[in-house]
């Protein structure tokens, strides 16, 4: 029974890690914090393994997982960031080119309602049907959040596309 579980978790591990890792470091902007929240989302998974019973929906509940984490480390957080505009120059165009600066400072800019419907749907792939589920959600408030989030992002990004 033991090895059966083992094999299972690292099964899902393995599936998984790279996702939870993306959610980790969109949410917190912070590598290290990302890595931390990941190893905590596993340790998680682990100890609630036997509450998946349908494991069509393993990536939803590991993405929840994921999602709470992150929320308590941000609540619980001290760090304090670094402004990007410090930094030197040949630093900054190792980091980030501009456009992609400017998408992580628009992503930023929502609120973290917004941002997490943004992850989930965008980068995660869900559906809004799976969001709403996840993060206890009507879906029609999944949608206001995508489309609120469209608009405020379209505000912010005018500058790098041709309407």
């Amino acid at each position: 029974m033991r090895e059966k579980r083992e094999k299972r978790f690292e099964e899902i591990y393995m599936e998984y890690k790279d996702t939870v890792f993306a959610i980790s470091i969109m949410y917190l902007k912070d590598y290290q914090l990302a890595e931390d929240a990941a190893q905590e989302v596993f340790v998680k998974v682990l100890k609630k393994l036997n509450s998946l019973k349908d494991k069509s929906k393993t990536k939803a509940w590991i993405s929840k997982i994921a999602i709470n984490v992150c929320r308590n480390k941000l609540k619980h957080s001290s760090r304090r960031e670094i402004p990007y505009d410090t930094l030197p120059q040949n630093t900054q165009n190792d980091i980030i080119s501009d456009i992609d600066f400017a998408i992580d400072e628009a992503l930023s800019g929502l609120s973290p309602e917004l941002n997490e419907v943004v992850i989930l749907y965008y980068y995660q792939g869900f559906t809004q049907k799976e969001i709403s589920s996840i993060l206890n959600i009507p879906t029609t408030t999944t949608a206001y959040r995508l489309r609120t989030a469209k608009s405020q992002l379209k505000k912010s990004l005018k500058e790098y596309y041709n309407e």
